[in-house]
């Protein structure tokens, strides 16, 4: 195996990889931050949410990066 082989093999499999975990985490996210907004009037929710006063914008930042990653990754072909 050739350089060139080895280092297409190893970006398509960071690209394999990525596309799995990208919608897992996106999923993972959107529950989470479901949890946030509507489980507010929970005690732990929404003493967790002062303590934690940007974590909703952290959360949203987090998806729309894995939003573009898994974007790109599908844009790019490694042929």
């Amino acid at each position: 195996m050739s350089l060139r082989d080895a280092i297409n093999q190893f970006f398509t499999d960071a690209r394999d990889i990525a596309q799995l975990v990208a919608p897992i985490a996106a999923v993972l996210g959107m529950l989470g931050l479901g949890i946030m907004y509507l489980g507010s009037s929970w005690p732990i929710v929404s003493q967790w949410k002062q303590d934690n006063p940007r974590a909703a914008n952290q959360v949203v930042m987090g998806l729309l990066f894995i939003i573009a990653a898994s974007s790109i990754t599908t844009i790019i072909s490694f042929s």
